[in-house]
């Protein structure tokens, strides 16, 4: 027994030697993280401080951002002598110019590529208008922006005509305004649905151009003193078109929309 002790390294555990556990290894704490300040002398290295939380520094030169934890002088002079080297040794006077440059270049190109509120609205009106005529979303660039325009030169002036062209018509522009007015309506609907104490539901069978099956759900329900019509919603229907099916597709709508469940009435009507 003893010689099988030796030759495995054991020592009999005699209660005396008290086993102590493995050290945890200490969790990341961002807390501890050194968070560096930016200091007015790092301008003349050619670096202003951000408005970002923590402040980075960034080039007055070419745009480049440092992190945090890279604000150091060591590694701006770095970036100056290999990004710019004909700009080492430059006076910090030399680096405000350029930082008062850069400022009003990046406010210049933040002008330029925001849309203003009339020009926004505008677009959202024009797009309105393409989905109640059921047209291409195309037909806003192609068409009806072209002829705002010529009209406005022909009835006001150029100028007129030139801040028409800033109302963003594209293709894809029309359609993500399409759903974003799609879902504000419904939002709408559920709103009122959920003020009111009774609805009841229809629901309409049928196929959209490529065949597959859909399901559309009209709602009506009283607001006030007036009794309300609208389209709830219109889904794709994966699989089979059983009753089981639609009851899943409307108790899934209900449940992600916090529906109430005041349904008094359900008409299924077929359209195929």
């Amino acid at each position: 027994m003893d010689r099988f002790l030796i030759s495995n390294n054991k020592k009999p555990n005699d209660g005396t030697q008290n086993s102590e556990p493995a050290p945890k290894k200490k969790k990341y704490d961002e807390s501890s993280v050194k968070v560096r300040r930016y200091l007015s002398e790092y301008l003349g290295l050619g670096f202003s401080a951000t408005k970002s939380d923590p402040v980075n520094a960034q080039c007055v030169l070419c745009g480049q951002v440092l992190a945090n934890s890279s604000m150091k002088p060591a590694h701006m002079n770095r970036h100056l002598s290999t990004v710019h080297p004909s700009h080492v040794g430059k006076p910090i006077e030399f680096f405000k110019r350029k930082q008062e440059a850069f400022a009003s270049n990046c406010l210049e190109i933040a002008k330029v590529a925001s849309v203003s509120s009339k020009a926004l609205r505008a677009s959202y009106a024009v797009s309105y208008l393409v989905a109640k005529q059921k047209k291409p979303h195309t037909i806003a660039e192609c068409l009806i922006l072209p002829a705002l325009v010529k009209v406005s030169e022909i009835m006001f002036d150029t100028k007129t005509a030139t801040a028409l062209q800033s109302i963003p018509v594209s293709n894809n522009t029309i359609s993500r305004r399409i759903e974003d007015i799609a879902s504000d309506i419904v939002m709408q609907v559920i709103e009122q649905i959920k003020l009111t104490k009774m609805f009841a539901l229809q629901l309409d069978e049928s196929t959209d151009v490529s065949g597959e099956a859909q399901v559309i759900v009209f709602v009506r329900y009283q607001d006030c003193s007036d009794i309300r019509e609208n389209i709830l919603f219109c889904q794709n229907l994966q699989s089979r078109t059983t009753g089981e099916e639609l009851f899943k597709v409307i108790d899934k709508f209900f449940a992600e929309e916090f529906v109430p469940q005041n349904l008094v009435g359900l008409v299924s009507i077929s359209l195929q």
